[in-house]
Parts: C-alpha cells; sequence; structure tokens
C-alpha cells in the first residue's frame, strides 16, 4: 500500500512539474505591443501629368494620406527680363586732360593722332608800330610742318617757312629820295625766313581745338627802290598807233639787310574735316631785330594741315 501511494505522488508530482520546466526552457519572447486601430487603406496617388512651363504642380487625391510639401514661393518677374535691352553706348570724347588731344577722340571724322603733319598758309600780314609809317599792309605765304614726340603730351615742334611783301609808304620814299639825291616813285620790301614755335594744343570738341605757339627765328629783309621816267616815242593801243609817251622804271637803289634774329607768339583756332586734313586760322606778333624800330609785324594766316 505504502509502494503504491508513493508511486502515485511521484506520478503527480512529475505531471504537475512538466509544464513548468517546458514553459522555463522556451526563449524569450519580445513584449507584445499594444494593438493599433486599423488604418483605411491609402488609395495609389494617380500619375500626373507631365509639367508644363508657368503651370502648378498636382495636387494629391483627395482622402490620400501621403505628406505634401507646400508650394514654392512666386516671385515677382525680373525687372530685366521684361525691360527692352539698352541701347549701345554712344560714343563719346573724353573731357580735356593733359593729353594729346588726337588721342582723347573717338569720332571717326575729328582728329586723329600723327606724328608729323604738314601744312600750307597764306594771308594779310599788318605792320605794327613805327614800321606802319614807313610800309602799307603785305601778303604772306608759307608752308611747313609740325611735329608731335608723344601721343601723352599736348605738345610739339612746328617749323615755318615764310615770305612777306610790302609797299613803301610816301615818308620811305621821301627819305630815299634826300638819301639818294634823285626822285623816288615806288619801293617795296620783301621778308623771308623761318621760325620754330612749340605748339601747345587746347582741344574743345572732337572738330574744334585752339593752340598757343611762341618761338623764334632767323629773317632777312631786301628793300628796292624804284623810279619812273617817261619817254616820247610811238606808242600802240586797243585804238590805233601814233605819236606818244611811254614810261620805263629803273632801279633807284637795292640793299639787303643780314640774317636777323626775330620772335614771335600767337594763337590759332582748327577745325576738322576729316580724320586727316583740316582747316586753321591763326595770328602771331612778330618782332625783328627788337633795336630795329621799322620791324614790327602782325601775319594773319589760314590754312590746311594734313
Amino acid at each position: 500500500m505504502k509502494m503504491e501511494a508513493r508511486t502515485s505522488v511521484a506520478l503527480l508530482l512529475l505531471v504537475v512539474s512538466a509544464p513548468a520546466v517546458a514553459q522555463n526552457t522556451q526563449p524569450p519572447q519580445p513584449d507584445a505591443q499594444a494593438p493599433q486601430p486599423p488604418q483605411p487603406a491609402a488609395q495609389a496617388p494617380q500619375p500626373s501629368p507631365p509639367p508644363q512651363q508657368n503651370t502648378q504642380p498636382a495636387l494629391p487625391p483627395a482622402g490620400s494620406t501621403v505628406p505634401q510639401s507646400p508650394p514654392p514661393p512666386r516671385y515677382p518677374p525680373s525687372q530685366r527680363s521684361q525691360s527692352p535691352p539698352a541701347p549701345p553706348p554712344t560714343r563719346q570724347y573724353s573731357q580735356p586732360q593733359w593729353a594729346h588731344s588726337e588721342t582723347s577722340y573717338t569720332e571717326d571724322n575729328g582728329f586723329h593722332y600723327h606724328p608729323f603733319r604738314f601744312h600750307i598758309d597764306g594771308g594779310g600780314t599788318i605792320t605794327q608800330r613805327s614800321s606802319e609809317n614807313y610800309y602799307n599792309n603785305g601778303w604772306n605765304v608759307g608752308a611747313g610742318f609740325t611735329w608731335y614726340p608723344t601721343s601723352h603730351l599736348p605738345l610739339g615742334v612746328r617749323v615755318d617757312g615764310t615770305y612777306n611783301e610790302f609797299n613803301a609808304r610816301n615818308l620811305l620814299l621821301q627819305q630815299a629820295a634826300a638819301t639818294y639825291m634823285t626822285h623816288v616813285d615806288s619801293g617795296t620790301q620783301k621778308l623771308w625766313g623761318g621760325d620754330v614755335d612749340l605748339e601747345l594744343d587746347l582741344h574743345f570738341t572732337p572738330y574744334v581745338r585752339g593752340y598757343l605757339l611762341a618761338g623764334g627765328g632767323w629773317y632777312r629783309q631786301q628793300t628796292t627802290f624804284r623810279q619812273t621816267n617817261w619817254s616820247s616815242g610811238y606808242v600802240c593801243d586797243w585804238w590805233g598807233c601814233g605819236p606818244g609817251y611811254f614810261g620805263t622804271t629803273g632801279i633807284v637803289a637795292r640793299y639787303n639787310t643780314d640774317w636777323h634774329f626775330a620772335r614771335n607768339a600767337g594763337l590759332g583756332l582748327e577745325f576738322a574735316m576729316g580724320p586727316i586734313v583740316s582747316f586753321f586760322v591763326e595770328a602771331r606778333y612778330m618782332r625783328i631785330n627788337p633795336n630795329n624800330a621799322k620791324s614790327d609785324f602782325l601775319p594773319i594766316r589760314a590754312g590746311l594741315r594734313f
């Protein structure tokens, strides 16, 4: 009886302990999450049409839970894209600077820099001071060139050769008659020589500029006195031939001076006629041999430079 009771107790303990041992031998399971409420099934977004210029992006269908980004900000259109293109800048000349005037201009028909420029001129010569008592106003003609060493300075060296001629007035004719003890009817003075001057350019516009001149040179004078004698003879004219009188001119005296130093200073105005040719007008005051009070002149010339 005792053996059967022990056997029954042992079987009962084995049956009770078997589920506990099986529970201890299984691996640990993660904690179960709290049940979530069922979510409605998300609808697949419909394909959007291809993007077009200046159109807003397609919005997702209603009821979709896909998050949408905010639309991009709209900026005002660029002012540059709407405004018409700016016209090309006009060609302008620079303001007066201490640079050669011909390098400061960009006009096609204005002044341009040239190292050497030649000129021809002519005009009238006005006698000055006491020389106007002995000579009438005369005329002049000349030629020369100007050398501009660099385009960065408004300076040039000008060389001129000039010829002048004057008629003697009564006061000089009377003195000549008293000197040579004979009557003197007419007289002329020829004046020729050359000058070397420093030229300073002052530009005003692409087509107009002024300049200043100052320098010196060497000149020589030739004075000739003549008398007219009347003789009888046989003369012819438009109405026929017959006896009459005709005049013959003879030289009473002629003398030449030595070469004398001459000073001069003046100003001029020049007008561009193209990229090469220009027209100028100038006036100078010239004194030949300051010890001679009869040799002050004011040449006024007009000419062309090329």
